[in-house]
Order: structure tokens, then sequence, then C-alpha cells
């Protein structure tokens, strides 16, 4: 009896060696073709066709002529290739030079970047804060971020330098520092929204 458990136990001790070797022998792979070292595209690219991809905690970041545009944060973002979509779960852009609006930060629940077209549509609470003061609200967004356009057909509130608009539908033109609220649009004026404070 003895004699048969030392057996086994040598059976799986070896099992764990050989499971261990051919880990090892994998990270080596992917060590030896940079896998580990290069941006999330060219993992993607380096993919076939028929896999999409999970990832946990992503960080993405635009850069034009050598300086950082703007940055995307995600809690989980799923890459689906067929459609060449980036399906992004808690997400968090930030924009560092958003024209006369100075730095612009979004967050939203989800989102869906678009790498052909170049665009983001943004769903679920989604909070825009400039750093002049305003602040924007709406369920969802869509973003050009080739054009630098955030757009919806939502309705909109927006709070700060003691005013607070509301309407439905929004365009925000970062290049212009143009903001249009496209219907039903209701100003109210109060000195608790220049402080900080939301109704």
């Amino acid at each position: 009896m003895a004699a048969a458990g030392k057996r086994r136990f040598r059976a799986q001790r070896l099992i764990l060696v050989l499971i261990l070797l051919v880990l090892f022998g994998l990270v080596g792979m992917l060590l030896r073709s940079n896998l580990f070292d290069a941006p999330v595209t060219e993992v993607i690219e380096k993919l076939p066709d028929n896999v999409d991809l999970g990832l946990d905690r992503v960080h993405y970041s635009q850069n034009e002529n050598g300086a950082t545009s703007w940055v995307l944060d995600a809690d989980r973002a799923a890459y689906q290739r067929k459609e060449e979509e980036l399906v992004l779960t808690a997400v968090e852009l930030t924009f560092f030079n958003a024209g006369r609006f100075g730095e612009m930060k979004l967050k939203a629940a989800s989102g869906v970047l678009h790498r052909q077209q170049k665009k983001i549509d943004l769903a679920g609470n989604v909070h825009i804060t400039m750093s002049t003061g305003e602040n924007f609200q709406a369920e969802t967004l869509h973003l050009d971020y080739a054009l630098k356009i955030a757009s919806t057909k939502d309705p909109v509130r927006m709070w700060g330098r003691q005013l607070e608009l509301t309407g439905i539908g929004m365009r925000l033109d970062l290049n212009q520092g143009k903001l249009q609220l496209l219907e039903k649009i209701h100003a109210l004026f109060d000195e608790r929204l220049s402080k900080g404070a939301s109704r």
C-alpha cells in the first residue's frame, strides 16, 4: 500500500514537472517573439482571424506630433476582431488639449472603440468634466476623436459658472471651442453652481 502511494506521488510530481516545462517553453516563445513588449495593436494583429481577445484594466494612449493627446482607461476590454471593435466597461477618457475648454475628462459605464473609423460610442451615465469648470451629463455620447467632435441626441444637462443648461441633443466642437444644444433649451442662473454644487 505504501509503495503504491509512493508511485502515485512520483507520477503526480512528474506530471507537475512536465506541465511546468511546457509553461516555461510557451513563455520563452512569447518572449522571443516580443509579444509581451509589443503594443496592444501589434498583439491584436498577430492573432488569427477567428480569435477575440479579453483584457482587464486597459490603458491606451493616442499620440500626436510626439505628445500624448488623449488616454483611455477601462476596467475591461473585449476585442472583437471581425468588427475591429474594442468593447469597454467602466470607461475613462482624458483629452489633454480640448481647445478653450482646457483638459476634458469623460466617464461612462460602457463604450465601443471603433479603430478604423476613429470613433468612440459611450453609454450609461456619461459625464464630462472640463478643467474650465463646465460639467455635462447625458445617457449616450458619440465621439469622433479624429475631428474632436462630441455629440448626442439624448437629453443633456450642463452646469458650471453659475449657469445650468438643459436641452435635447448636443454638439461639442473642441477645435472651434463651440457648444450647441439643439432643442428644448432651458437655462437657469444659480450662484451655487459656481461652487461646484449640483442640483
